[in-house]
């Protein structure tokens, strides 16, 4: 009966397989490149005869300083730190770098024209997913949510690529109205946890949501919605996808 009971012991304190992590593997040090035009190398290395150190940061110059070394079958020299293991930038021909560099010069304003171009394309794309979407949405809270959660660099759910657009879409309006509409950040100012906070305000953020994917019989107040505060924290949210954003 004891070695049953530790058994069973056993047994329950494992974690269940979609808990469970996956473990990355560790990245080998120093560096290692297969590439026969690219060495790894160390900022205290002495530099090679007619080569120019290029800092990384701009990513136009790097990847062309890059492509056209290798493609003149010269050797990339990849610069590390020894010793906090950053990557510094790229050891490339000085004649190479000169020419890159005029290059970028010269394409300078085209290539910003060309982001313009593309950072309103998607902007506008991001708007027609929310309107399609929610088509009751007010505008005002449309144009927050665009500049919010789609703003460009800022690593927020609107420019993750690890979800479709409809996902982000959703994500993103409930996290507008989650803490715009709901007392939630009242209640993580409180001491309340993350997940406790949002289960509690979850069906003020389902109420308002569900009356802009549809027409509302009577429109939603959502100034009503905001003030009171939830008096059962342990409520259940029927949809654990609101925690994520």
């Amino acid at each position: 009966m004891a070695a049953s009971n530790r058994s069973s012991r056993r047994k329950t304190s494992k974690p269940s397989a979609g808990r469970r992590k996956r473990r990355s593997k560790p990245r080998p040090w120093p560096p290692v490149s297969n590439d026969p035009f690219e060495k790894i190398c160390f900022k205290r290395d002495p530099i090679p005869e007619g080569y120019v150190f290029v800092p990384k940061g701009d990513v136009y110059i790097t990847r062309h300083c890059r492509v056209k070394t290798k493609e003149s079958q010269q050797t990339v020299y990849a610069v590390y730190d020894k010793s906090s293991k950053w990557s510094l930038g790229l050891r490339v021909p000085s004649d190479i770098y000169a020419m890159v560099s005029q290059s970028a010069t010269e394409t300078a304003g085209s290539r910003a024209n060309a982001v313009k171009v593309r950072d309103e394309r998607d902007q506008a794309h991001a708007r027609q997913l929310l309107r399609s979407q929610f088509p009751d949405m007010p505008e005002k809270s449309l144009e927050t949510i665009v500049d919010h959660a789609f703003l460009k660099g800022s690593g927020r759910v609107g420019r993750t690529g690890m979800k479709t657009d409809e996902k982000k879409a959703n994500l993103a309006v409930e996290a507008y109205i989650r803490h715009n509409h709901t007392p939630y950040d009242a209640l993580l100012n409180d001491g309340h946890g993350r997940t406790e906070a949002r289960k509690a305000v979850w069906d003020t953020v389902r109420t308002i949501k569900a009356s802009w994917v549809r027409k509302s019989v009577e429109p939603v107040d959502v100034v009503d919605l905001r003030s009171p505060t939830p008096s059962d924290l342990d409520m259940q949210s029927s949809d654990e996808d609101c925690l994520i954003s």
